[in-house]
């Protein structure tokens, strides 16, 4: 998933770095103009990227479900990054839509397009926000003598909780560090969430291991 976003987003679309929200609308409508095609492939691959955040959530669900009182919290967790994959596929449905048209309508359309795509995205946290909390307090209810999820994921869990929330203001911002392209918009929370989710998968893979491991065990 992060290999397609990466590459696709940034590489492909040219999506990253941000464009800047005191562009003007004919700098907007030149950018689709000139890259229609590749704004359109990287669009396409980030969409299938987006969807594979579903078996994600399923992996961490299913061991979350392994700990005592943490059932709730799992289907919780599982719900809402079914959601923030809708979330991240939606805008990228409208940055499609800015480009499937982009030399035939008014600059400020297209302006007007781009915007309404980065705003979506970069305000989707509020899902994010409530599966970070569910991951963090679930991690920490287990008590057992091995935890299926270490207790420093859950502390990173309930941090992270807190990084991405700078992304909901944008919309109060067109420029400085709480703009969609700015410094706390947009960087610190992708980064951090970037981390979340290489530590997660770092940690379900471990509990994958040690629960196969257990399963072939006699008796």
């Amino acid at each position: 998933m992060m290999v397609m976003w990466v590459g696709a987003f940034m590489a492909l679309a040219g999506y990253l770095p941000p464009s800047d929200p005191l562009d003007s609308a004919q700098a907007i409508a030149t950018t689709y103009d000139d890259h229609a095609v590749a704004i359109k492939l990287g669009m396409v691959v980030s969409m299938a990227g987006s969807a594979l955040l579903v078996p994600f959530g399923v992996a961490l669900s299913g061991q979350l479900k392994r700990i005592d009182g943490a059932k709730a919290l799992a289907d919780t967790q599982m719900v809402s990054c079914a959601l923030l994959s809708l979330e991240f596929i939606t805008p990228i449905g409208v940055w499609m839509a800015a480009a499937y048209r982009s030399d035939d309508r008014p600059v400020d359309v297209t302006r007007a397009i781009h915007d309404l795509g980065w705003i979506l995205f970069m305000t989707v946290i509020w899902s994010l926000w409530v599966q970070l909390v569910a991951v963090g307090v679930g991690a920490l209810l287990d008590r057992g003598p091995t935890p299926v999820l270490p207790r420093w994921y859950a502390y990173l869990s309930l941090w992270e909780s807190f990084m991405i929330l700078p992304a909901g203001l944008v919309l109060f911002f067109k420029d400085g560090p709480f703009a969609w392209n700015g410094l706390f918009g947009i960087w610190v929370p992708l980064v951090t969430f970037a981390t979340w989710i290489l530590a997660t998968v770092l940690c379900v893979h471990r509990a994958l291991d040690r629960q196969i491991a257990e399963g072939s065990q006699p008796g």
